[in-house]
């Protein structure tokens, strides 16, 4: 008798579940691909390129999970910086286009200095929370505002704790 009953309980069980509707919205554009590029130019004959991109997964409606990595070059008069990064990052999307992020990374590059010819090594390690809007459909734009709750004046490798964000991002 348990037996029978046991044998009844598992296959109502499937049934029910067989019977869930999974909405294509659910399934489908759940990847997510983007990122950013960047030239800047300034005095003391500068120049600066970024590249960053980053692949995440929509975990729920409101939160996704991924991993970005970067690689940034700076010239100018007196030296010259490589550096590479990479990381992962949430996003809450707590109202429709409106967004909260975390967004751990490592850092590590070199500097040379141009006048002596020594290289210098650095690393650091950031934790950037801050909060941004992305625009609506397959292809978005993003743009945001983040702190870095690891950043100590005159140890870190960024002039200061905050940083813009932007880039584009598909959804696949």
């Amino acid at each position: 008798m348990k037996n029978s009953l046991l044998i009844a309980l598992i296959f109502s069980s499937t049934i029910a579940f067989s019977q869930i509707n999974v909405s294509k919205s659910q399934t489908e554009n759940r990847w997510r691909v983007g990122g950013n590029i960047g030239l800047s130019f300034g005095s003391n004959d500068y120049f600066g390129f970024g590249i960053a991109p980053s692949i995440g997964y929509k975990i729920t409606e409101g939160l996704e999970g991924g991993i970005t990595v970067g690689y940034r070059y700076s010239d100018w008069k007196y030296s010259k910086q490589h550096m590479l990064n990479t990381g992962p990052y949430l996003n809450y999307y707590a109202i429709q286009n409106l967004f909260l992020r975390a967004h751990y990374e490592y850092y590590n590059g070199t500097q040379k200095n141009k006048l002596t010819s020594n290289s210098t090594s650095f690393d650091e390690n950031a934790l950037w929370l801050g909060a941004g809007y992305q625009s609506g459909g397959r292809v978005k734009v993003y743009f945001g505002l983040m702190y870095n709750v690891l950043y100590k004046d005159n140890e870190s490798i960024f002039s200061n704790g905050l940083r813009p964000i932007g880039g584009v991002s598909v959804s696949l």
